[in-house]
């Protein structure tokens, strides 16, 4: 379901981590990406089911008790919890730079911005979010994507390459980790309400995708893929040179509403 938000905010436009551009379409696996698709399918029907049945009607009845202004606050806070992800990414992918930058937004959020729950580093010095992950490290390293691949609830939507990845990020992008709540049973209601939060904020995207799409299931896959090329190549055509030209030139590709 998570993914799926992640796919409706992607869709538009999106760009991240820096380094050398990689042609996933020189990929082996690019003539065919979906090799294992009965699998993905059958998974993917578990977790629709699971967004239909539970995780939507709860988040139609948060978009009706919250405005759209509270749901954004709770959201910066929970992203303002994967600096260390944020920061230790790029230095990974050669690019200090945008290291400083996270660590510029995040001193500046939690102190001024009262534990991120506001956005004044992107606001008041220009300072845009910018997600990173161990996939898009390992897409900038030169890995391939592999196959797509989804498992219930864990993995959506992934390929191999984000799903190895995965274990380093559930310990570094803590606000999107289940670990903050899998050993403490205290901060369950603090996953559920990121994972409801974050529903509600999608919601009118995915109506609108799912109306759109003659298959929900390609579209989600398709949309994923492209979005994932797009960040390993931090939004850049395949000919240009420099990825550090510009410390401003930050991505924008999943803003979070004004």
């Amino acid at each position: 379901m998570l993914v799926l938000a992640g796919i409706a905010a992607t869709t538009v436009a999106c760009a991240s981590p820096q380094g050398p551009a990689v042609d996933e379409a020189a990929e082996p696996e690019a003539a065919n990406p979906d090799p294992w698709q009965p699998w993905n399918r059958a998974m993917f029907t578990v977790n629709d089911t699971l967004d239909t049945w539970v995780i939507a009607p709860i988040a139609h009845g948060w978009i009706f008790i919250t405005p759209e202004t509270v749901r954004v606050h709770i959201e910066q806070f929970y992203d303002n919890l994967n600096f260390p992800g944020y920061f230790l990414q790029p230095l990974l992918q050669g690019d200090p730079k945008q290291s400083g930058v996270a660590v510029a937004r995040f001193g500046v959020n939690t102190t001024v911005g009262l534990a991120g729950f506001f956005d004044p580093a992107h606001h008041w010095l220009g300072l845009d979010r910018r997600p990173e992950d161990t996939g898009q490290t390992f897409g900038v390293w030169g890995a391939g994507p592999g196959p797509y691949f989804i498992l219930p609830v864990v993995l959506p939507v992934s390929d191999v390459r984000d799903a190895s990845g995965y274990p380093f990020d559930a310990f570094l992008n803590v606000g999107d980790s289940p670990l903050i709540s899998t050993f403490f049973p205290p901060l369950w209601p603090a996953t559920l309400l990121r994972t409801i939060n974050r529903r509600a904020l999608v919601d009118t995207d995915l109506k609108d995708l799912r109306a759109g799409s003659l298959d929900w299931y390609s579209a989600v896959r398709d949309g994923f893929l492209q979005r994932r090329a797009v960040l390993i190549r931090n939004g850049r055509d395949d000919d240009e040179e420099s990825p550090n030209d510009d410390l401003y030139e930050l991505d924008e590709s999943e803003p979070l509403p004004e």
